[in-house]
């Protein structure tokens, strides 16, 4: 029976504090004429835009800006508002591009990525929801990163709000790789806290959901494992003092790690979830992974191998015997790394009305990432899952007595028992 494991990732990545410094030498033998630069006000005001427009400069590269990425979650508008750059849209100055460059995290890099796969394949960012239906190379895409997170510098991923149904598309596709990735350290020193902490709870989500995922392979999970080791030796320092190069390096390296993982991997039901709360509230992506990483390790943990519940384990430095008294270590110390990085320990206090939780629920069934979760799940478990996550108790989680349990509602999410139940197993993909 064919069991293939194809790794995709940029065709290039400068990696390294100077590593920016590299990016000329890329591109002298591309011998391009214009360039897109999609990107923030923020980026721009902290000066790390004008170093890219100092390499262009001094390559002849004409190009322009764009920095209509105005929030964290970028939109359909944002796109169509950066196509308006191109030929055939509404603009007395558009340009036949040949490169675009996106600065910034996530958000920057999968709206460069849908502006580049549109301008290329035509219609609209909502055409291609889903794997594989771009059909057609998109601009070839350089992305220089400025965070510790998405990993969207090296992966076929963009994530898009389609604003009209409040849900958070994933659009997958090899075409939409950069062939490029910029990852700098020194462009990280400016991340603020609360970004450093919400960049950092996604890296450790990333790197759980690929190790866990059905379509893991011994490569995809010698990434995940030793990008969960540096998150828990390094995210606390980083938050703590964003000038420590050598945190703010090793928390490049698990990004990248994690974010090859899961390229290659698939996630699971943590970014299925969290995809339908960021489309509905427009808060931080990874505040959300944070708070539903807890649960929906619990609920899959009878469907993961035992070994690689130990594994985990004692990636976050924790000495256990069997996989039950794991799962249950697992799930507390991550409850106290989101305590001890700011992030807030349940729905409740991210405004998620529980009201909305059955058409979360819904959505996030429909959600690709869902397709690699280790265990599959009904309506009502997804619902039992938002609803274990909606409650905050910081003194439990402080003193590490924390279970997880919802008033009125069992110790696990419904159709989850402390036994585990026979009907569910693993889904598989061929």
């Amino acid at each position: 029976m064919e069991n293939t494991h194809n790794f995709i990732m940029p065709k290039t990545n400068l990696v390294g504090v100077g590593a920016i410094k590299d990016l000329p030498n890329e591109l002298l033998a591309w011998k391009l004429s214009k360039a897109l630069i999609v990107t923030d006000k923020n980026l721009i005001s902290l000066g790390w835009v004008e170093q890219v427009e100092k390499i262009l400069k001094s390559l002849f590269i004409f190009y322009d800006i764009f920095d209509g990425v105005l929030h964290p979650n970028p939109t359909v508008s944002f796109v169509e508002d950066g196509l308006s750059c191109f030929p055939g849209r509404l603009n007395i100055f558009r340009r036949k591009y040949n490169l675009i460059i996106s600065i910034g995290g996530g958000s920057n890099h999968d709206c460069a990525k849908a502006i580049a796969a549109i301008a290329t394949n035509g219609g609209s960012i909502i055409d291609y929801e889903g794997y594989n239906k771009i059909t057609k190379p998109a601009i070839p895409h350089i992305a220089i990163n400025t965070t510790a997170g998405s990993a969207s510098e090296v992966t076929m991923y963009s994530i898009i709000t389609d604003e009209s149904r409040k849900v958070k598309m994933t659009i997958g596709s090899p075409f939409i790789t950069p062939l490029i990735a910029v990852n700098d350290p020194m462009f990280m020193t400016t991340m603020p806290q609360e970004i450093t902490a919400s960049s950092g709870i996604d890296v450790v989500s990333h790197s759980m959901e690929a190790y866990m995922s059905t379509e893991a392979s011994p490569i995809t999970d010698s990434l995940a494992i030793e990008a969960i080791k540096r998150v828990w030796g390094y995210l606390v320092r980083a938050y703590e003092n964003g000038n420590d190069m050598e945190a703010r390096e090793q928390m490049m390296f698990a990004s990248m790690m994690a974010g090859m993982a899961f390229n290659n991997a698939g996630l699971g039901n943590v970014h299925a979830m969290a995809h339908q709360l960021g489309g509905f509230y427009n808060r931080f992506h990874g505040d959300y992974n944070g708070i539903l990483l807890p649960h929906v390790f619990r609920f899959n943990s009878i469907a993961v191998p035992q070994e690689k519940i130990l594994n985990i384990a004692e990636a976050m430095g924790e000495k256990v015997d069997s996989a039950p008294e794991a799962v249950e270590i697992i799930f507390n110390s991550l409850k106290k790394l989101t305590a001890a990085i700011g992030i807030s320990t349940g729905l409740d206090e991210m405004g998620v009305n529980e009201n909305d939780i059955n058409t979360l629920a819904q959505n996030a069934l429909k959600d690709i990432c869902s397709f690699t979760n280790p265990r599959k799940g009904t309506l009502e478990d997804v619902i039992g899952i938002y609803k274990a996550a909606m409650l905050s108790d910081p003194e439990k989680i402080a003193d590490g007595s924390y279970s997880g349990k919802v008033p009125g509602l069992p110790f696990h999410p419904p159709g989850v028992g402390s036994e585990g139940l026979s009907d569910q197993e693993p889904r598989q993909l061929h």
